[in-house]
């Protein structure tokens, strides 16, 4: 008796979610220290980095200052390090010196592109 194989086969459906980018500019007068200049920090209102997105996406900081050549942050530039945190609805995007303990000037304006990822796992 032939052997008759059948086969079948799966067809898988992929969605491909976007990027968000979201570009803000600030000022050197939005950066304020609580520490006398050790830390600079200036907060950044992101309503859609949301409650899913912090827990299941990313998100990514880029600097420019002259919005054209953004690098990416955490970063260290011209003595000053560059950090960020990122909760739900905003992050604070920080400077300090590079060296330990040393008061540093007001950070310069510029120009912040931030990435939003999403992700499911």
């Amino acid at each position: 008796m032939p052997l008759m194989l059948m086969m079948s086969a799966c067809e898988q459906t992929e969605y491909v979610v976007p990027n968000r980018t979201v570009v803000v500019d600030i000022r050197a007068s939005d950066w304020v220290t609580y520490d006398r200049g050790y830390t600079w920090e200036t907060p950044v209102d992101l309503p859609e980095y949301d409650d899913y997105n912090n827990d299941e996406g990313a998100i990514l900081v880029y600097r420019s200052l002259d919005n054209r050549n953004y690098e990416q942050i955490p970063q260290v530039y011209n003595g000053f390090a560059y950090s960020y945190v990122a909760t739900a609805g905003s992050i604070k995007i920080e400077a300090q010196s590079a060296g330990a303990s040393i008061i540093i000037d007001r950070p310069a304006a510029m120009t912040v592109k931030i990435v939003l990822i999403d992700s499911n796992y």
